[in-house]
């Protein structure tokens, strides 16, 4: 027993030894997250009530803090955009989902466009006001299967991967380039914006611009992404980029970070729900978050950033 109980841990050593970086944020977390939002999405379908959302949305806001489905394939670079397309839409979609709801013409003609498909289409449908009639749940039926399709898709690529994955120099990179786009998002367009401490809205506070504003879930897709982002960089029970800290000799470096996620994390549970009146502390630490990535990981990790829209637009 003991032999084979030796030889087990060989060859998990082995195995261990032999994943890249990449590949195991792939299994651990990617693919992990995507079968999660998935399964809260079916859940969503089959029950549609306020705390089902409320976990569908976390779950996929890890899934979109760390999407990495278009660095394997570039065909899936703007899958997300069919999920969420908060702060890229011109238009009002609120307005334009009320007379979808408000009409009375069959429902999939009526969701033609891939915006009226997304979980921000999805929270004006079941939140906008308190009768979720039967054709509310009917829309909302439909928009999660179009949302659940295209996590499907993106499981997929995951596996297929995993399958036979390809070793390229730039995937380092990549990891960290999500974390950069992600915090910069985090720090301009979910905390910035509402607050009126973003460089579009300086000084002018509307709590409306949050990112689910009629559910009064935005502080926790906040949570959920700083969450992600800690699956990234923390210590786990899998290889991630505190191994490649480790490498570099910059492990205080990732560290600072994830002290700085949990003071974030505890600030914003101290403020009101929702409620961006007095979120200066948590803006600042999130700005933090952000120029950690940035500026110090990035130099002591020697990877190269892809360079950020300024407008975030």
């Amino acid at each position: 027993m003991k032999k084979i109980f030796l030889m087990f841990l060989f060859l998990f050593s082995s195995v261990f030894a032999n994943e890249t970086i990449f590949q195991s944020v792939i299994k651990n977390i990617a693919l992990k997250d995507t079968k999660s939002a998935i399964e809260s999405a079916k859940n969503l379908q089959k029950e549609i009530n306020s705390e089902n959302f409320t976990k569908f949305l976390k779950d996929w806001k890890r899934v979109e803090t760390n999407y990495l489905a278009g660095e394997i394939n570039s065909d899936y670079l703007d899958t997300p955009r069919y999920i969420d397309v908060f702060n890229n839409l011109k238009e009002d979609l609120n307005s334009q989902m009320k007379r979808v709801v408000d009409g009375d013409s069959d429902i999939k003609k009526a969701l033609f466009k891939n915006s009226f498909k997304t979980i921000n289409a999805l929270e004006y449908v079941i939140f906008s006001s308190n009768d979720l009639n039967d054709r509310k749940k009917e829309i909302s039926k439909e928009i999660l299967s179009s949302i659940i399709k295209n996590l499907e898709e993106v499981k997929a690529v995951y596996e297929n991967y995993l399958k036979n994955p390809v070793v390229k120099e730039d995937d380092n990179a990549k990891l960290l380039n999500a974390l950069v786009a992600s915090s910069y998002r985090l720090k301009e367009w979910r905390v910035g914006n509402p607050s009126g401490l973003s460089a579009k809205y300086k000084n002018d506070f509307k709590n409306s611009r949050a990112e689910y504003f009629l559910s009064q879930n935005s502080f926790a897709s906040i949570n959920a992404i700083l969450d992600a982002q800690k699956e990234m960089i923390s210590n786990e029970n899998y290889i991630n980029l505190l191994n490649l800290a480790k490498e570099k000799k910059a492990t205080n470096d990732l560290e600072a970070v994830v002290s700085k996620i949990d003071e974030a994390k505890k600030e914003l549970n101290s403020l009101p729900k929702d409620d961006f009146t007095n979120a200066k502390k948590l803006f600042d630490l999130v700005s933090e978050i952000h120029d950690l990535y940035y500026i110090t990981i990035i130099e002591k990790l020697g990877l190269k950033p892809e360079i950020l829209d300024a407008d975030g637009d």
